[in-house]
C-alpha cells in the first residue's frame, strides 16, 4: 500500500501548508519604517481586509469583491446613482477596454474583474460623467484617480457630481498586444475565434478564463498572462514615471494582500485603505447592510503582501537612472536612493519594454521557453526581495 504525503493532515506543525506559508511570509519580511509607510502608502484613516458575504458577488471578481459590494451597496442606499467602472469587451476578436457608467447591480457585477490593458480614462470617463444626470462614485487606477481630482478642483459642476473615488493599487499597465498576443496563442490551441475574456478569477493568483466561437472554453493560470506582464514586456509608457502604488489621491484603495499566510484561506480577501471622510463615509454605509465581512489591518500587511511591487513602482529614481541607456527619458520624482539591486531590476524591465517595441525583434517574445521566461521571472523577483 503507498500513501500518499498530505502536509495539510500532518500532526507535525512544522512541515503543514500553514506553517510553511507562515514561514516564507518571515523568511521574506521587510522592515518598513515610518517613512517608508507614508511614502509608499500615503495618508489614510484606517485599514481593512475583506470580502462580499454573497459568493455570486465574490464569483467573478478578481479579488474578494469588495469594490462591487461596495458599489452595489451605495445605489441601493440611494448614496450615489451610479458608477463610472470598467467593462471588457471584444472588438474585432481582440480585447479592449472602455469606461461606463453602471446604475443597477448586475451591470456592476458585469464589469468585475481586473482589466490589464489600457485604456483612455480621461477622453471616456469625463463626458460619461458629465452627461450622467446624477451621483457617481468612479473606480480608476491610481493615475486616472490623480488625473481626475486636478479636474475636480477647477470643475465645480464635475466636483459636485464625483461623491466618491476609488482607486485600485496597481503596479503597471499593459498595452494592447500583449493580450492580443496571449489570445492569440488561445485561438490556436481552442481552434476558434475568440468570443470572451477574463484576465483573472478566481482563489489566490487565480485563473484566466477564454471561450470560442466554436463552443471551446480555455482556463489556464493567470500566470500564462502575468509571466510577461510582470516581466514588463508592453508595458505601457507613462507607467515609467509612476510612483503611486497605492493610489494617494482617492477617497478608498482597494487591492490584493499577496502575504503567504493568507494564500490557503478559504475565500480571497480584498485589502481596503480607507484614506479620507468621504471614503469612511461610504464605507461605515455598506457595512450597515451586512453584505461586507470587514476585519482590521495592519499597515504592515498591506506593505507585507506587495513587498516587492510597492518598492519598485515608487523608486523612479532607478528607472531614471536607467533609462537613458535605452533611448527613454525618465524624470526623477522621488529622489530615492538606488541600491545596485534596483538598478538592475530597473534595466531588465525597461530593456523588456523597449524589446516589445523593437518591430524586428518583438515576435521572438512569445515564442521564448516558458522556463526561460520563469527563470529571468524568479531573477527578478529576487532582486526585489533584496533589502
Amino acid at each position: 500500500m503507498i500513501t500518499r504525503f498530505d502536509p495539510n493532515r500532518c500532526n507535525n506543525p512544522f512541515l503543514s501548508t500553514d506553517m510553511l506559508n507562515q514561514l516564507t511570509d518571515r523568511l521574506l519580511k521587510k522592515e518598513w519604517s515610518e517613512e517608508t509607510i507614508e511614502q509608499l502608502v500615503g495618508d489614510y484613516l484606517h485599514l481593512y481586509h475583506a470580502y462580499a458575504e454573497d459568493p455570486q458577488v465574490r464569483r467573478n471578481a478578481a479579488s474578494g469583491g469588495v469594490g462591487s459590494a461596495l458599489l452595489i451597496e451605495l445605489i441601493k442606499a440611494g448614496e450615489i446613482d451610479g458608477a463610472l467602472v470598467c467593462n471588457s469587451r471584444i472588438e474585432a476578436g481582440k480585447v479592449r477596454a472602455h469606461f461606463t457608467i453602471a446604475t443597477t447591480e448586475q451591470e456592476i457585477l458585469e464589469a468585475q474583474g481586473s482589466k490589464y490593458v489600457e485604456t483612455a480614462f480621461m477622453k471616456e470617463a469625463l463626458p460619461l460623467i458629465r452627461e450622467f444626470d446624477g451621483r457617481v462614485a468612479v473606480v480608476g487606477l491610481p493615475c486616472d484617480i490623480t488625473n481626475l481630482r486636478r479636474w475636480l478642483q477647477k470643475d465645480e459642476v464635475l466636483a459636485v457630481k464625483v461623491r466618491l473615488t476609488i482607486a485600485l493599487v496597481c503596479g503597471h499597465n499593459s498595452r494592447t498586444q500583449l493580450v492580443d498576443g496571449i489570445t492569440v496563442k488561445l485561438e490556436n490551441l481552442a481552434g476558434g475565434k475568440l468570443q470572451s475574456y477574463r484576465f483573472r478569477r478566481g482563489h489566490w493568483r487565480g485563473q484566466l478564463e477564454a471561450a470560442f466561437d466554436n463552443g471551446a472554453t480555455i482556463q489556464k493560470p493567470f500566470s500564462y498572462f502575468s509571466l510577461y506582464q510582470n516581466l514588463f514586456f508592453y508595458s505601457e509608457k507613462k507607467c515609467l514615471v509612476c510612483h503611486d502604488h497605492f493610489g494617494y489621491q482617492a477617497d478608498i484603495s482597494l487591492g490584493d494582500v499577496w502575504a503567504y499566510r493568507f494564500k490557503d484561506d478559504p475565500i480571497k480577501k480584498t485589502g481596503v485603505i480607507v484614506r479620507t471622510a468621504a471614503g469612511e463615509e461610504a464605507w461605515s454605509a455598506a457595512l450597515q447592510s451586512q453584505q461586507i465581512n470587514s476585519t482590521d489591518l495592519d499597515i504592515t500587511d498591506i506593505l507585507d503582501g506587495q513587498a516587492r511591487a510597492a518598492p519598485y513602482h515608487y523608486n523612479v529614481s532607478a528607472r531614471s537612472r536607467v533609462a537613458h541607456l535605452l533611448g527613454y527619458k525618465v524624470p526623477d520624482k522621488t529622489n530615492s536612493q538606488v541600491s545596485w539591486h534596483q538598478w538592475l531590476s530597473a534595466f531588465m524591465a525597461l530593456f523588456n519594454m523597449r524589446w516589445s517595441e523593437n518591430k524586428r525583434w518583438q515576435g521572438l517574445i512569445f515564442k521564448l521557453p516558458r522556463p526561460i521566461l520563469k527563470l529571468l521571472l524568479y531573477f527578478r523577483k529576487g532582486l526585489e526581495s533584496l533589502p
